[in-house]
């Protein structure tokens, strides 16, 4: 069983909160991080099964999160809002992927 359902990591706190608060509020167990260490720390130490990656994360960094989400067996979604607000976005397409 996994311990967190979403790890959402993003630049801006502001977005990850209110990720978290959206999708908490539905009922999944989440967990958010602004730093690539934070996250790399969450990924070593829980169950994470889904790793959403926020549009403002640079491409190395997405490059290090993606590759040790993998190994850790989680799924990755890179953030494309596409001028999307948060809740809708998330809404549209992280939520069904929890629900898988």
């Amino acid at each position: 069983m996994y311990t967190v359902d979403l790890l959402a990591v993003g630049r801006g706190r502001e977005v990850v909160e209110a990720a978290l608060r959206y999708v908490g509020g539905l009922g999944y167990r989440v967990l958010g991080s602004t730093t690539d260490e934070e996250a790399l720390s969450i990924l070593g130490r829980e169950r994470v099964r889904l790793l959403v990656i926020g549009g403002g994360v640079e491409t190395e960094s997405r490059r290090l999160l993606t590759s040790a989400t993998q190994e850790h067996g989680a799924t990755v979604i890179r953030a494309e809002r596409a001028g999307r607000g948060i809740e809708q976005y998330l809404a549209e397409e992280v939520v069904p992927a929890l629900g898988e």
